[in-house]
């Protein structure tokens, strides 16, 4: 009975799996093409230093035409469970041990089937993830037009990453280490229960509010209640919470400053390695490259090769003896300390680099955009819309206290809605709290606009005094207040009660 259950149920599978493999055919040719695309589009970039109209707007209508196309693979595809392809794998239970050789060799055919699923649906998800991207910088004034050039639009992430140098594989997984936050995450309400006076009574309340200023929230609106229980409540704690986009983004900027990487090292390398220690160097790799990077650097060795690899090693040894390089076994005084040396500069340069521009793209972006805007923008798709310091802690931008700028520009994005004072171009009024107009006009915001956003909220009393409790020269404020008259100020500090 087993048997005609077996039989029937492989009959269906391989109905099923030949609508997949027509659906895995048509998907691999599709992003096949889509490699030659992302071709296309360096070539363009590389022709001239911007787009002209006319190809700008193609380039937008075909990759928003790719993007539709690849949407529609991904719906069919999960239609099919290909992101559950492991359902009914390897479960068959209760057969007899004449049944067993059949069951495995169903159970071996059905898991090529399932990385063959697995395979083709997430190379369609790094391919929608790098059309977005790319959308998102070419749409937007501030975007990044550089590592359009260089997003796996074929879905070919794992081909680039084989590509790439030891040095720059594990600075990509530094990178990814960025986008995972530590601590809790962003303060998003506080859920607390209050004894209020009421009638002469005491009652009891449950309030909710997303203000951090909870005590004077109370003051504000309970008089002298108090608070019986207090919850501080955390949204998530991931700067981006998508992994593919993770990816895409930690290997498009690695990919698009790589020669400038590669070039700063060896400027670097000039400066502060001797002649000696260069010519060392040298000699020492020539030797070395007979050896696969598993095999001198970390990686599982096959045992069968391990007799092989300690004759291949004592050779080497005898090599570098002969030519000065080593002595008792071990490399001399010189070239370890150039090795030291040039691998620390590596290292640190290939991590500072990316981060200086992606620190450059991700600062422009909170600081130019409203919330409305970040939710809606496909530059750094999955990204929290408002982070916390944690979040941002590694931002980098010289001459420029990052931090200090959009963790003021965040606060002013809560506060300022209660006096209905639009959010347009505060990234401005922070910069000019924490720094100066001429950092202001740095990043092209009009003097004109700031002051008029500096005039509304200079007479909020009460706006001015969170700006105090977080350290801000307020006098800076100040000086833009022209209302002095008691009554018009109290109604403003009323309108951010209600």
């Amino acid at each position: 009975m087993l048997k005609y259950f077996f039989l029937i149920l492989l009959i269906l599978n391989v109905c099923e799996n030949m609508d997949s493999s027509e659906l895995i055919r048509r998907c691999n040719e599709f992003l096949d093409e889509l490699s030659k695309f992302k071709e296309d589009i360096s070539s363009k970039f590389l022709k001239h230093s911007y787009l002209d109209s006319t190809t700008y707007k193609e380039l937008i209508i075909k990759l928003n035409k790719n993007l539709e196309i690849l949407e529609d693979l991904k719906e069919k595809m999960e239609l099919q469970g290909f992101d559950t392809p492991f359902i009914g794998v390897g479960k068959l239970k209760g057969s007899d041990e004449s049944d067993i050789y059949e069951i495995k060799n169903y159970t071996s055919y059905l898991r090529r089937i399932v990385d063959e699923k697995k395979g083709a649906l997430e190379r369609v998800k790094y391919a929608i993830t790098s059309h977005k991207i790319a959308l998102g910088h070419l749409q937007e004034p501030m975007g990044n037009k550089k590592i359009i050039c260089f997003l796996p639009y074929g879905g070919s992430q794992k081909e680039l990453l084989l590509n790439m140098p030891p040095l720059f594989i594990n600075t990509y997984k530094k990178l990814l280490n960025l986008f995972e936050s530590e601590g809790r995450g962003v303060l998003s309400s506080i859920t607390m229960t209050l004894i209020v006076m009421k009638n002469g009574k005491r009652k009891f309340k449950r309030v909710k509010i997303e203000d951090e200023d909870y005590e004077g929230y109370i003051r504000k609106n309970y008089g002298d209640a108090l608070i019986t229980s207090l919850k501080k409540n955390y949204s998530k704690n991931k700067l981006l919470n998508d992994s593919y986009v993770k990816k895409t983004l930690a290997l498009s900027y690695l990919m698009a400053y790589k020669n400038e990487i590669e070039e700063e090292i060896e400027k670097k390398l000039k400066k502060q390695l001797s002649p000696y220690q260069r010519e060392l160097i040298n000699k020492y790799k020539n030797i070395m490259v007979d050896f696969e990077v598993n095999e001198v650097e970390y990686g599982i060795i096959d045992v069968r090769t391990l007799d092989e690899l300690k004759i291949k090693k004592l050779k080497i040894k005898e090599k570098m003896e002969k030519l000065g390089l080593y002595k008792h076994g071990r490399p001399i005084e010189e070239l370890n300390t150039g090795l030291n040396l040039e691998k620390t500069i590596s290292e640190d340069i290939c991590f500072k680099i990316p981060i200086k521009y992606f620190s450059q793209d991700l600062f422009k972006y909170y600081l130019y955009n409203t919330p409305d805007e970040r939710a809606r923008s496909n530059m750094f798709p999955s990204i929290l819309i408002t982070p916390s310091r944690t979040n941002l802690k590694w931002i980098n931008i010289e001459g420029i206290n990052a931090l200090d700028v959009l963790d003021l520009k965040f606060l002013l994005e809560r506060e300022l809605p209660k006096y209905d004072i639009p959010l347009k171009n505060i990234g401005g009024a922070a910069l000019y709290l924490i720094h100066d107009w001429n950092v202001v006009q740095q990043f092209k915001y009009k003097k004109v606009d700031i002051e008029e956003i500096l005039k509304s909220m200079a007479p909020i009393d009460s706006l001015k005094s969170i700006l105090k409790n977080k350290g801000l020269n307020i006098e800076k404020l100040e000086k833009y207040n022209k209302i002095k008259k008691e009554r018009t100020k109290k109604f403003l500090d009323a309108l951010g009660k209600l």
